[in-house]
C-alpha cells in the first residue's frame, strides 16, 4: 500500500513549494547580512570629532595622501583661529604635526612647542604663504606619547614687537583620534582589512 496516502502528509507540490520558500528566504537573508563584505562601505571621504580634534579620512582610492587629525587653536579674547594643528603622514610616511600661524610673527627665534612640564622645543619655519607661515615638527613614538597623556599644551610665536605668544591648544580626544587614524591608515592600505574591520 503506498505511503503517500498517509494523514498528516503534505501533497508533492506543496513540499516542492515550502522547499522553494525556505531557500528563497535563506538566500534572501545571507544577501541582506553579507552585502557589506563584497562591496565593502562606500568609497567616500569621512570626518569625525573627537572632543577637541577632527579626522578627516579621504576615499581609499586616493592613494598618495593620508588622514589627517586636525585643530583650530583659537584666541580666546578675540574668539578667532589663530593657528591650526594638523597631524598627518608626510611624503615619506612619517609622522609630523603642520603647524600654521599668522604672518605677522617673527621668523627668526621660530616655533616653540611645550608639551606638559617638558621645556619648550623650537621648530623653524618652512615657508609662509597667504595662509600664514607654516612649522613641520616631526612626530616620534615619545612625544605622540605625551601629547596623548598631557592636560596642558601650547605653541609659542614671537610677534613683531619680539615679545613671545603663547597659544595654548587642546589634547582632549587626542589619543582616541590618533586610534582611529592609525585604525583607518590600516584599512586603507590593505583590501583585506577593509573587508573585515
Amino acid at each position: 500500500m503506498p505511503e503517500s496516502g498517509r494523514s498528516g502528509s503534505l501533497p508533492p507540490w506543496a513540499v516542492k513549494v515550502s522547499a522553494f520558500v525556505g531557500l528563497f528566504v535563506v538566500g534572501a537573508m545571507a544577501g541582506w547580512i553579507g552585502r557589506g563584505v563584497l562591496t565593502g562601505p562606500a568609497d567616500v571621504a569621512t570626518m569625525s570629532m573627537y572632543q577637541d580634534w577632527r579626522l578627516l579620512c579621504p576615499a581609499s582610492k586616493e592613494k598618495d595622501v593620508s588622514c589627517e587629525m586636525s585643530q583650530d587653536v583659537i584666541d580666546t579674547k578675540a574668539h578667532q583661529p589663530v593657528a591650526r594643528l594638523v597631524l598627518l603622514r608626510d611624503k615619506s610616511k612619517a609622522t609630523v604635526l603642520a603647524v600654521t600661524v599668522p604672518l605677522n610673527v617673527l621668523l627668526e627665534p621660530g616655533l616653540g612647542l611645550k608639551l606638559g612640564g617638558d621645556q619648550v622645543r623650537v621648530f623653524q619655519y618652512k615657508t609662509c604663504t597667504e595662509e600664514g607661515c607654516l612649522s613641520v615638527i616631526p612626530i616620534d613614538a615619545q612625544m605622540e606619547k605625551t601629547l596623548a597623556t598631557v592636560s596642558d599644551a601650547g605653541i609659542a610665536v614671537a610677534g613683531r614687537d619680539g615679545k613671545a605668544v603663547e597659544l595654548p591648544f587642546s589634547t582632549k580626544g587626542f589619543a582616541e583620534a590618533r586610534k582611529a587614524f592609525l585604525n583607518n591608515e590600516a584599512k586603507r592600505a590593505s583590501w583585506w582589512r577593509r573587508v573585515w574591520l
